[in-house]
């Protein structure tokens, strides 16, 4: 057998990090990652090319693919070629695992010729994302929001929605990116327990719709803990944004903004080093193409 299959599936900002707690919360944005995945018939190596970070481990993707394989066909009897194509930065917070981990998860479905379940394609990039070693807690949250769309609430532990919310669509995500990047799997999880009670009450707030101020919350709680500089939220703030901080681990910092105040927030950020990526809620689920 040989299939040649492609998908697409967005990344996300983090409206609640669930190291602390296990309860997360992440919004789907318009910046998304391709995946195109060929199969060959007979036992072998996958080859990877990620074309937007070459430097990038092509561990996650390759997982992705082979328990996708496992699932759904028998892996021992494919190799074949992985490409990734992406226009979200890596390793800054910006869910480009989740991303990456779902579009391979379904190309390679859509190369096998199954029609794939939601469920199933998210818990197989979960899987993926631990055993390759990019996430603490699986990323429930972020991989739902990914795949999905919109914004949610999870129990990231127990692989559970717990809320899904309406973002509205004309709002504006800056997101102000450092020239640096931060992985996941280098971190030490014990050190974000002493932010648990601060981390809950930031979930009580988005879990009664004050979005925004559970995400400012949350990222100035994680920035204190990562040594991350919480002047560019604040300044984002000052600005007039309606919510700004952290995302994930850094060292990304979003804002979430009205289109009156775009050019304020810009305007405020030139004085932090970094580029700033403008982008939108994202509502759509990913996608097969083709």
């Amino acid at each position: 057998m040989k299939g040649t299959g492609q998908a697409l599936s967005h990344g996300a900002i983090s409206i609640l990090n669930a190291f602390s707690t296990g309860k997360g919360g992440a919004l789907s944005i318009d910046l998304w990652t391709r995946a195109k995945v060929t199969l060959r018939d007979g036992s072998g190596e996958f080859s990877v090319l990620i074309t937007s970070d070459p430097t990038e481990s092509s561990a996650l993707v390759v997982a992705a693919v082979k328990k996708t394989l496992e699932r759904y066909g028998d892996p021992a009897k494919f190799s074949g070629e992985i490409i990734t194509s992406s226009n979200i930065p890596s390793a800054v917070g910006l869910k480009s695992s989740s991303a990456a981990a779902n579009a391979a998860a379904l190309a390679a479905a859509s190369a096998l010729g199954v029609e794939p379940d939601h469920d199933t394609i998210i818990g197989i990039g979960i899987d993926a994302s631990l055993e390759s070693g990019v996430s603490l807690t699986g990323g429930f949250d972020d991989s739902y929001a990914s795949y999905h769309g919109g914004a949610v609430l999870t129990d990231n532990l127990r692989r559970k929605v717990e809320k899904t919310i309406k973002v509205p669509s004309h709002l504006h995500i800056l997101v102000l990116v450092p020239p640096r990047k931060t992985y996941t799997g280098t971190l030490d999880k014990s050190k974000f327990m002493p932010i648990r009670r601060i981390s809950e009450l930031a979930y009580s707030e988005a879990s009664n719709g004050h979005l925004w101020d559970a995400l400012t919350l949350n990222g100035l709680a994680y920035s204190s803990v990562l040594g991350e500089d919480p002047k560019p939220a604040i300044t984002a703030l000052e600005a007039g944004a309606l919510g700004a901080g952290l995302s994930g681990k850094g060292p990304a910092v979003t804002a979430v903004v009205e289109e009156d105040d775009v050019a304020k927030v810009r305007k405020a950020w030139e004085k932090f080093p970094g580029r700033v990526l403008a982008s939108s809620p994202n509502e759509k689920r990913a996608v097969i193409e083709g």
